[in-house]
């Protein structure tokens, strides 16, 4: 029905002392009326109870299922059966989410819009100020809500000064998302560093990613050598002239 359907959260707990537990997908993107499977492993067999959880957009945690070695699997309203198999444990001891799956429907013939991506350079007073520097990364106009922006420096995956808005913001019928990568002055100022933002969605079955980037300021990277050389040369300067006590700077 339009696009009415919804992205949600797939979770998997078990109640147990678990090794290694992880849901098998990230992501899913399906169309109304299809069906799919989602899988939660762990490499420990001799776990005692297992729960799946829905998460609803801005909602708490919707329990859809539990099983136990001693008891038939337990089932909330609107879901039907399925196979589980379980060994029994010993004790209970802990309780061990996974990674989660996030599950989004759209309608049969909607159309799935990939993102505008773009990179706006860091503010002038920021760098004067804090002597940081903060790049922004904005995608929008997309549909359906299912996107993840990743920031790469030369390359290279960065988590560190990464900031990631929580949820994409609804602006009529498509999302938007933004991220920022916020770094020491003397990172941005280096033109031959690389700052990428990649975008990556589902489409047709697969997943795709569009890439932007950006360099290092070069225009202010020469201007920025120049006020340091001055910083270190006049305390200098000014040292030899109390030193000697006659002005070094005008012989």
């Amino acid at each position: 029905p339009g696009r009415a359907g919804g992205p949600c959260w797939l979770l998997c707990l078990l109640f147990y002392l678990v090794r290694d537990n992880r849901s098998t997908h990230k992501g899913i993107l399906q169309r109304a009326g299809d069906s799919l499977t989602i899988s939660c492993y762990q490499n420990y067999s001799n776990f005692a109870y297992m729960f799946w959880y829905q998460q609803l957009p801005r909602s708490g945690l919707k329990l859809i299922v539990s099983s136990s070695t001693w008891s038939q699997n337990v089932y909330e309203d609107g879901y039907s059966e399925a196979k589980f198999e379980l060994q029994n444990g010993v004790n209970n001891e802990k309780l061990f989410f996974g990674s989660g799956t996030k599950l989004t429907v759209i309608g049969k013939n909607d159309e799935i819009i990939p993102p505008a991506v773009a990179i706006f350079s860091p503010s002038k007073q920021e760098i004067q100020q804090k002597s940081k520097a903060t790049l922004v990364c904005l995608a929008s106009g997309f549909y359906p809500d299912h996107l993840t922006l990743v920031w790469k420096v030369n390359g290279v995956k960065r988590t560190e000064g990464v900031g990631t808005d929580e949820s994409s913001t609804k602006n009529g019928s498509t999302y938007s998302l933004t991220s920022r990568l916020r770094m020491p002055a003397w990172e941005w100022f280096n033109p031959l560093n690389r700052f990428e933002c990649v975008a990556s969605f589902f489409q047709n079955g697969t997943t795709q990613s569009i890439n932007k980037f950006i360099h290092g300021d070069a225009e202010n990277f020469a201007s920025s050598l120049r006020q340091l050389s001055v910083c270190i040369l006049i305390p200098a300067l000014l040292t030899l002239r109390t030193m000697c006590g006659r002005d070094l700077l005008y012989e």
